[in-house]
């Protein structure tokens, strides 16, 4: 058993689904389930490290320096923006750009999280 906290992403291992922890309890099976932990550095980091940037009301958010491939099986799934506290989502389908805006005012905390459907949670 194990200690998960909001808005951990998992891994059934079971079914392969993907999961994101929303309300979290103390006797958690996470024994059924690899926890992702975001990587900000390593092998393919120019393709997915998020790169935030504030333009007039929005933040931008590009998936790596390198654009990221958005194929049937590699794609960028999910683009998360967290500012002061409050969560912002875009989920991204194979074809879409791995990009993604966020209509919000201007933070003191900004940090950005991407899931690649190959290489996992990566974060900026």
């Amino acid at each position: 058993m194990a200690e998960l906290k909001a808005n951990t992403m998992l891994k059934c291992k079971g079914t392969g689904n993907i999961i994101e922890v929303v309300v979290p309890n103390k006797d958690a099976d996470a024994e059924s389930m690899n926890i992702f932990e975001a990587k900000t550095s390593g092998e393919g980091e120019v393709k997915h490290v998020p790169v935030v940037t504030r333009e007039a009301d929005k933040y931008h958010v590009e998936v790596g320096e390198v654009e990221h491939p958005m194929d049937e099986e590699h794609y960028i799934a999910l683009i998360e923006l967290e500012a002061d506290g409050q969560i912002h989502k875009q989920l991204l389908k194979p074809g879409d750009k791995p990009q993604a805006d966020f209509y919000i005012p201007e933070a003191e905390n900004v940090e950005a999280r991407e899931f690649c459907t190959l290489h996992g949670l990566w974060k900026a």
